[in-house]
C-alpha cells in the first residue's frame, strides 16, 4: 500500500467518524487484543491525531482472558510493547472466564463478552471522574464483522435491531472502522510494518462466526461476488428505517416510563395499548436503561415479559431473566431488576402509596411522655431511616394533622406506653378499625385489599396496643381526628363533656 493509499484510509474513517460524531470526545480507549483489527485501529487513530485531525488523548486498554494457555499471555506482551512503542498509556486486566461461564452458566465467548463491556465502562468511568473529559470506547468491529453478524442474526429470527449491528455508537462504544472491510486492515498495517497476533482458532470452522466466515461466506461469493457488498446496503437502508422506528419508540417509552424512587418502570395500560414492534421496544428500553445493556435478552424473554404485562396477576408477579434477573410486576407497575432490585422497588411502592417501611422485624416499646412534661421524646426505628417522636400537646392551635403524624387524647395511653412494630416482628392476630367506622377489619385482609406488594407486607409499621392497632401510617388511625370538621367536633365534644384538651402527638420523620 502507497503513501497516498495509506492517507486514503485515515480520510475514509475521519469522514465516517466526523458524519457519525464518534470523535466528539476528549480521550478515546482502544480495546486493544493484539489481533490485526485492534491494532490497526490504534495505529489509525494515531494517525489521525498526529496529523491533526483529532484531539483525543488515546489510552488502550487489553483484556486477558486467560482462555488459550501460553498464547494469551504471548498476546499480553505484544500490546504491551504495541503501546511502548508508540507512547500509548495501556491498562491490563487478567479474567477467569471459564470460573464466571460455570458461576453464570453462560458460555466462555459469552463471559469473554460481558467481562470485557463491563471492563471497558468502568476503566472509562474512572478516566472520566480523574480527567474530567468525555471518555469513548473505540471497537474495532469492520464491513466484514457487520454482514456476518447481519446473516448470524437473521439466521437466529433476530429484529431490526439484531440486522443493524453493530452500530457506529453505542453509549459510550464507538466503530470507527465500519466503513473498511478486513483486507483494507491488513494491508494497511503491511504497509506499516506493523506486527499483530493471529487467533488461530479464527482460521477454522469452530464456533458460528468462522463457519459464516470461512466457510458460508466463500461458497456465496463463488456465485454473487463479495457478500459484503450488498450486505452493506442493505444495513445502510435498514438502518434509516430503524432511526425512524427508534424515534417513534422513544416517544412511546418516555410517555409509559416513570420513576419510583429513582427507579425506572413502566405503566402497564399505556404498554398494553401499544403495537406489538412499539411494546417491545418499550421493554427492551426498560432492561437496558435497568442493567446498561441488551446481552442475552432474547425473544423468548420478551414473550415472557408480554404475558406477565398482558395478565392479570392477582398480586406480585416475578419472573426469571437472564443473567438472575428478574420481571417484576404489581398493579399497574412493571420493573426489571436483580431479586434485591426487585424487593428494593416494592418497598419503594409501599412507600409512595404513603405507608412506612421498617425492613426487619419490628417490636419496639414506645414511652409516652407524662403530661406535665413538656420535652419530645425520640426513639430510632430499627431497620430503617426514620425516628419516631411523641410530645404532649395542651395548646389546641398546635394540632395538624398529616400523613405521618397522629393526635390522640392522652387517656387512650393510660399505661403510659404503646408499640411501634410491623406484621414480622408482631405475629399474633391484630385488628384495626379506622375512626369513623364501626366495624373492624383483621390487619392481614386490611393489607391486601390496600394492594400494599406482598413482598412487603410483612415490614409495614403500625402502633399497636393490646392487640389493636391505633394508628397505620398511609391509612389511618382507630381514635383522634383526621381533617379540620373532625379536629372540631373532637375538641367541641371533649370540651361539653369536661374531658382533658391534652392531647399525644406521634410524630415519624425521616432521619
Amino acid at each position: 500500500m502507497k503513501r497516498e493509499e495509506t492517507a486514503e484510509i485515515l480520510d475514509k474513517v475521519l469522514e465516517f467518524s466526523k458524519t457519525k460524531g464518534l470523535f466528539d470526545c476528549g480521550i478515546i480507549v482502544v480495546g486493544l487484543s493484539g489481533g490485526p483489527d485492534s491494532v490497526a485501529l490504534l495505529h489509525i487513530l494515531k494517525g489521525l491525531k498526529d496529523r491533526s485531525d483529532i484531539d483525543c488523548d488515546i489510552y488502550a486498554l487489553h483484556c486477558n482472558h486467560h482462555l488459550r494457555p501460553v498464547v494469551c499471555d504471548e498476546e499480553a506482551e505484544l500490546v504491551k510493547k504495541l503501546c511502548k512503542d508508540n507512547d500509548v498509556e495501556l491498562k491490563v486486566l487478567d479474567f477467569d472466564c471459564r470460573d464466571f461461564s460455570r458461576k453464570n452458566h453462560i458460555s466462555e465467548e459469552t463471559a469473554g463478552r460481558v467481562l470485557r463491556y463491563e471492563a471497558f465502562e468502568q476503566y472509562a468511568q474512572a478516566l472520566e471522574n480523574s480527567s474530567g473529559k468525555t471518555v469513548r470506547v473505540a471497537i474495532a468491529h469492520h464491513k466484514d464483522d457487520a454482514a456476518e453478524t447481519m446473516m448470524m442474526n437473521l439466521f437466529r429470527g433476530s429484529g431490526l435491531e439484531g440486522l443493524v449491528n453493530p452500530k457506529p455508537s453505542a453509549g459510550r462504544i464507538i466503530r470507527p472502522l465500519l466503513c473498511l472491510k478486513k483486507c483494507e486492515l491488513t494491508d494497511y498495517l503491511e504497509s506499516l510494518g506493523v506486527s499483530y497476533a493471529v487467533d488461530q482458532t479464527n482460521l477454522t470452522t469452530m464456533g458460528t462466526r468462522n463457519t459464516w466466515r470461512n466457510d458460508i461466506f466463500p461458497k456465496i461469493s463463488e456465485s454473487y461476488g463479495d457478500p459484503s457488498v450488498p450486505l452493506t446496503r442493505t444495513y445502510k437502508l435498514l438502518s434509516d428505517d430503524l432511526d425512524y422506528i427508534s424515534r417513534e419508540a422513544l416517544e412511546a417509552y418516555s410517555a409509559n416510563r416513570r420513576l419510583i424512587s429513582g427507579y425506572p418502570v413502566l405503566s402497564v395500560p399505556g404498554i398494553r395499548e401499544l403495537h406489538r414492534a412499539m411494546k417491545s421496544r418499550a421493554v427492551r428500553s426498560l432492561w437496558q436503561e435497568t442493567f446498561g445493556d441488551l446481552i442475552d435478552f432474547e425473544e423468548s424473554n420478551l414473550n415472557d415479559c408480554f404475558d406477565l404485562i398482558d395478565g392479570a396477576p392477582s398480586g406480585e408477579a416475578f419472573l426469571d431473566m437472564p443473567f438472575g434477573r428478574k420481571a417484576y410486576r404489581h398493579g399497574d407497575v412493571f420493573a426489571f431488576g436483580t431479586a434485591e432490585g426487585v424487593k428494593s422497588l416494592a418497598v419503594k411502592i409501599a412507600e409512595e402509596m404513603g405507608f412506612i417501611v421498617a425492613e426487619g422485624p419490628l417490636d419496639l416499646e414506645v414511652t409516652i411522655p407524662e403530661p406535665e412534661d413538656k420535652d419530645e421524646n425520640h426513639a430510632k426505628i430499627p431497620h430503617s431511616l426514620y425516628i419516631l417522636k411523641t410530645r404532649i400537646i395542651e395548646n389546641a392551635c398546635e394540632l395538624e394533622y398529616n400523613n405521618f403524624s397522629w393526635f390522640c387524647p392522652i387517656e387512650v395511653f393510660s399505661e403510659g406506653r404503646v408499640t411501634a412494630g410491623n406484621p414480622g416482628g408482631i405475629n399474633t392476630p391484630l385488628k384495626m378499625r379506622r375512626a369513623g367506622s364501626s366495624g373492624s377489619k383483621e390487619l392481614n385482609r386490611l393489607l391486601t385489599d390496600l394492594k400494599i406488594p406482598e413482598s412487603v407486607r410483612s415490614q409495614i409499621l403500625f402502633i399497636q396496643k393490646d392487640g389493636e392497632i391505633l394508628w397505620l401510617p398511609g391509612f389511618g388511625h382507630g381514635t383522634g381526628f383526621t381533617n379540620a370538621v373532625s379536629y372540631g367536633r373532637c375538641i367541641a365534644e371533649r370540651r361539653n363533656s369536661g374531658k382533658s384538651e391534652v392531647f399525644v402527638r406521634i410524630a415519624i420523620e425521616r432521619q
